[in-house]
């Protein structure tokens, strides 16, 4: 995703809370090998749609999970609680 193409994961585990079925990617059942060949084939048959999977999955990785994000989801925290301490004085 970072690196902006998209994806397909099975929907197990941490990845669905990562990867957002039909906006970033694709989510298959786990060990379902007809799923994984068909959420493939589609993305491959459809370059549009894995473009726009890609650049969605891009933006959700910089914003949620990289440190650029985290520091300004702290920023954002901070600047709440001077607001919320200045309305309090």
């Amino acid at each position: 995703m970072a690196v902006g193409r998209a994806v397909v994961g099975s929907h197990t585990g941490g990845i669905p809370e990562v990867v957002i079925g039909g906006k970033t990617g694709l989510l298959v059942p786990p060990g379902d090998a007809q799923a994984l060949a068909g959420a493939m084939a589609t993305l491959l048959r459809n370059p549009v749609r894995r473009r726009k999977m890609g650049h969605a999955g891009q933006e959700r990785a910089i914003r949620e999970f990289s440190l650029q994000g985290a520091l300004v989801e702290l920023q954002e925290l901070y600047e709440e609680l001077l607001q919320a301490k200045r309305v309090s004085s």
